[in-house]
């Protein structure tokens, strides 16, 4: 595959680094931050795949359900930060975003551990470091975290005119994921049986139905209450099939719904599950101007897979 300009320079800084811990340097790092497409996660893991040490790839929603799990079981943050990097040299992250000033908390004190373990770590991102938690409310909180990040890591931006997606699109049509479709019909799909209470961690989430494994959502139940990256990912291992049905014109849903359907989405892609989607449009009308937003540029360019359909199918009964 032909690099441009930005993206050789880039891989030609990513080279420095594997290089610089083949000789046994530790911490510092590389953020590679850019719009979607630009080919961010392919020279990460180019990049991961050249580096000989103890390391961690891991999509970021991952991460956090890992560290949530580590410190209910051993009871505290700091002993379950240490034991995730424990013996680590190098950890990259992929899709790293900060959207919740929860999540800014934690992040806060994993950078800390980070850095005082002298573990190196590359990051893949749609915003520059500045832009993390976007919220003008919140968003002075974790300013010293980003002053942090700037230090530590070279901040890179990824640009350049070709979208590597389309490069990719062979391989990315073959995906489970890309085998789904996009209803555009305000109709609600037809349900497949009778709505099922699924107790996901401490709590219980009513999906519209279950039949072996597939699983049908509301969108408003799936994406409208609590519910985290952390349950989307205990779900995918018991569902490789979903039907999300009632996806509004995502300009009239609340932020936190956006933001909890396209971590839904993240969450699917990554585990290549196959996603059928029944809106209230098409993708162009669901995504509105909300698409150049970057979290939703990935979520458009996600969505853009699925095959679109414009005529209601019917389920069995």
């Amino acid at each position: 595959m032909r690099l441009g300009e930005e993206q050789l320079s880039a891989r030609a800084s990513l080279d420095a680094l594997q290089e610089r811990i083949s000789i046994g340097g530790g911490g510092g790092g590389i953020y590679l931050w850019g719009g979607v497409g630009r080919g961010k996660t392919m020279l990460m893991d180019a990049f991961y795949d050249s580096v000989s040490v103890s390391k961690r790839r891991i999509h970021f929603h991952q991460f956090f359900a890992d560290l949530h799990t580590r410190a209910h079981s051993l009871g505290s943050m700091g002993e379950a930060l240490n034991q995730v990097v424990d013996g680590i040299r190098l950890l990259c992250f992929d899709e790293f975003h900060i959207d919740d000033v929860a999540d800014a908390l934690f992040m806060t004190r994993i950078l800390e551990t980070i850095v005082a373990q002298h573990v190196t770590v590359v990051v893949t991102s749609n915003v520059p470091p500045n832009e993390l938690l976007p919220n003008p409310l919140f968003h002075e909180q974790f300013v010293p975290s980003i002053e942090l990040i700037e230090k530590v890591w070279d901040v890179i931006e990824l640009g350049g005119a070709v979208d590597y997606r389309t490069l990719r699109e062979p391989r990315e049509r073959d995906r489970r994921f890309a085998s789904g479709t996009f209803h555009s019909d305000p109709e609600t799909v037809d349900r497949r049986g009778e709505p099922v209470e699924l107790a996901v961690g401490s709590r219980t989430l009513m999906c519209s139905a279950i039949r072996d494994r597939a699983v049908w959502f509301d969108f408003d139940v799936l994406c409208g209450g609590s519910t985290s990256a952390a349950d989307y990912l205990d779900l995918v291992t018991r569902f490789d099939e979903w039907v999300i049905h009632g996806v509004p014109i995502l300009c009239t849903a609340t932020e936190f719904a956006v933001r909890r359907f396209g971590n839904v989405v993240d969450v699917l892609y990554d585990a290549d599950v196959r996603l059928t989607l029944f809106a209230d449009g098409d993708l162009d009308d669901v995504a509105g101007n909300l698409r150049e937003v970057p979290g939703l540029a990935r979520l458009f360019s996600r969505l853009s897979l699925l095959q679109p359909m414009g005529v209601k199918v019917r389920s069995e009964q």
